[in-house]
């Protein structure tokens, strides 16, 4: 990761030895080294643990000359070092983690040039926001792997107190709406997990998250519906990862209502066309009505589906071109909508 960063002291600073050094309370390591081909040295010989109780850059012209580094391994033995600068990597609170140094197996009674220090702090100064960066990023990591948990924690507690609710209801029309809400409640947690899985990114790939569900719809129903087969043809279409659970419910509402109510095969395509994404599933049934319009269906599916799009501005229709059922779904790019 800092690799980069070592070479450029070294060459600016014409020194055969360039370290982003790293401490803790019992250990020194090297994020990057040029020059001494091992990536950790015992502490108590580490020249850099007297750096950082310095401020600004600690430069020792001489190690031979200095009582602290006199009597040093590295000085008295290989790599027989002479000179040290060292820049302090230091967190914006004020801990000091370690240093951005160069080293040299000759005395430097001149030390740096001004461009040289600048060089060197400017470098170190890289490096602590490569470093925030990283804890940025894992901190970020942690609170989407707690959210995940409360909200599938949540899900579960929803979906088993819908099935409760199910199971004792007298009114069997009662009964099978809970049933299908604890349906889709499963559903719904089905895809937060295959998003969360897919990563916590800006945008999703759409192909890549939409086959994730079809897979898992196939394993869930292949004993439901034996013999039925889900195949899925997906261009890669990029969508704000904030939006794709919606765009995945909307599918698996298609898939479901497929398989509960058609034939044959279920046939998934996804693809975009402009800033328009198109998504259609169709089966080997038989055509729909001629003055069927999906709009108009009363059920508790078509209901969510609709919701779903015209919260989004997008169209359900029927392709009646087909010769058997098939539903397409268009959806403007997200940022097209009015």
């Amino acid at each position: 990761m800092f690799d980069d960063f070592v070479r450029i002291a070294a060459q600016v600073c014409d020194a055969p030895v360039s370290v982003v050094n790293l401490l803790d309370a019992k250990r020194q390591w090297f994020a990057a080294e040029i020059g001494l081909g091992v990536r950790e040295t015992p502490l108590d010989i580490s020249i850099c643990g007297h750096a950082i109780l310095q401020p600004n850059v600690f430069i020792v012209p001489d190690l031979t000359l200095d009582e602290r580094f006199d009597s040093n391994p590295l000085v008295t033995g290989n790599p027989r070092l002479r000179f040290y600068a060292g820049a302090l990597l230091e967190t914006p609170e004020g801990l000091p983690l370690g240093t951005m140094c160069v080293l040299d197996t000759k005395p430097r009674p001149e030390g740096l040039t001004e461009q040289q220090i600048f060089t060197l702090e400017a470098l170190a100064r890289q490096v602590m926001a490569q470093l925030e960066l990283r804890r940025s990023v894992a901190e970020k990591e942690l609170l989407v792997l707690e959210a995940h948990h409360r909200v599938k924690n949540s899900l579960s507690m929803v979906q088993a107190l819908l099935s409760l609710q199910a199971r004792m209801a007298t009114d069997s029309e009662a009964a099978r709406q809970l049933r299908e809400s604890a349906g889709r409640i499963v559903t719904v947690a089905a895809i937060h997990e295959h998003l969360y899985k897919v990563g916590a990114t800006l945008r999703v790939n759409l192909a890549v998250y939409l086959r994730s569900l079809v897979d898992d719809q196939k394993t869930a129903l292949a004993s439901t519906f034996e013999g039925r087969r889900i195949v899925l043809g997906a261009a890669d279409v990029f969508w704000p990862s904030s939006d794709a659970a919606a765009v995945g419910l909307i599918l698996m509402e298609l898939v479901t209502n497929a398989l509960k109510y058609g034939e044959g095969t279920v046939t998934v395509t996804l693809r975009s066309s402009g800033d328009t994404t198109i998504l259609s599933v169709e089966d080997e049934g038989r055509d729909l009505p001629d003055d069927y319009e999906p709009s108009g269906g009363k059920g508790l599916g078509m209901r969510v589906l609709s919701g779903l799009l015209q919260s989004r501005q997008g169209q359900l229709a029927f392709d009646r071109s087909r010769g058997h059922t098939c539903f397409v779904v268009t959806l403007p790019a997200p940022g097209q909508t009015q």
